[in-house]
């Protein structure tokens, strides 16, 4: 599910942005989807509101039924538009019937910004006060739910949180000091166990008939999930699943543990040592890859505060790749430019 829902004052955005009013911000005030429409999140320039299912999905309902017509899909970047300072977008995904088949497009509305305003104003005033940062990822980031039957484990994962700071409120940017990773994964080549120790990664294969040890294991972690929130430098864990990787954080300390026992179980296949001058400083450094909220969710604008400029997620082509596993992070990067997991170009 797709939607973007926004009111933007045209003229302080075109002064802010054009360079003639100091540094850029973003101004917007949206409603946007998280999770596939499992919740929703009002933003109202830095600060976020978490939206009930119910009062968004009704939310969507009364804005749909007081859209005016079709609409160019973006705002302008001009003081005004149609004669007014201030505009309003509503994008939203639907399903398309063709001889070929279904598919999902996106359809662009107008409406009077007026009456948006209004909508997105009562929505805000129903729903609580605004997130702090932990509130915020919490939020955004839920734990799955592994099923009652057997599941699809494709990898746990542990290492060093690693984020800017100080992190904008609505987007965090992610590149690349050395985060001492440790990860298992499941691919077309069997298991595989790679554990960091010191400056050496060590590399192992895992026997088949262990998998269903492994997910045992899994499980048994997954009962006392973690918070999403982590702070900068602290170590963190999580497991995917499923054909759409989905995501539970888990206890660092028995996350580590559960990867080396794994590892001992298997068989050694490589040691090298870890050249950490690939990496770039854990401050200060500007020019690393970025990936925001829109990355995980799928919803492009998220709300930054004052004097940060909007960030948005770059695209991902696929392409071939020498390599197997992101030199990072050690994710699956087969077929990709960049890696899915950190987002680190891959070499």
């Amino acid at each position: 599910m797709y939607m973007y829902i926004a009111h933007r004052n045209l003229k302080d955005h075109y002064y802010f942005n054009s360079g003639c009013g100091g540094k850029p911000y973003n101004n917007d005030y949206k409603f946007t989807a998280v999770k596939d429409g499992m919740y929703y999140l009002l933003t109202r320039y830095n600060e976020n509101y978490a939206v009930s299912r119910k009062a968004g999905e009704k939310f969507i309902e009364d804005v749909v039924s007081k859209c005016t017509g079709d609409h160019q899909g973006n705002f302008p970047f001009a003081p005004s538009y149609n004669g007014k300072e201030n505009a309003a977008v509503v994008e939203l995904e639907r399903e398309v019937e063709t001889e070929r088949g279904s598919f999902r497009r996106n359809f662009y509305f107008d409406m009077d910004e007026a009456v948006l305003f209004q909508m997105l104003e009562e929505l805000r005033a129903g729903s609580g006060g605004p997130l702090d940062e932990r509130g915020l990822i919490n939020y955004c980031y839920p734990n799955a739910v592994l099923p009652e039957e057997d599941f699809d484990l494709k990898r746990i994962y542990h290492g060093i949180y690693c984020k800017e700071e100080p992190v904008p409120a609505g987007v965090i940017q992610m590149y690349h000091p050395d985060k001492k990773a440790s990860s298992f994964w499941a691919n077309d080549d069997g298991l595989h166990v790679e554990i960091r120790e010191e400056d050496k990664e060590i590399a192992y294969s895992i026997p088949a008939e262990l998998l269903p040890w492994i997910k045992e294991q899994v499980r048994q972690l997954c009962k006392e999930p973690a918070e999403a929130y982590v702070e900068h430098g602290d170590p963190e864990g999580f497991i995917r699943f499923g054909k759409d990787e989905e995501r539970i954080f888990t206890d660092p300390d028995r996350t580590l543990t559960l990867l080396k026992d794994i590892a001992s179980k298997g068989e050694k296949t490589s040691e090298k040592e870890v050249d950490t001058s690939r990496f770039y400083p854990v401050r200060g450094q500007q020019n690393g890859p970025v990936m925001g909220f829109a990355g995980m969710f799928g919803f492009p604008f998220m709300a930054q505060p004052q004097a940060q400029a909007q960030t948005q997620p770059q695209p991902q082509p696929q392409a071939a790749s020498d390599g197997k596993k992101c030199t990072f992070c050690g994710a699956d990067v087969r077929g990709q430019k960049f890696c899915p997991e950190c987002g680190g170009k891959v070499e």
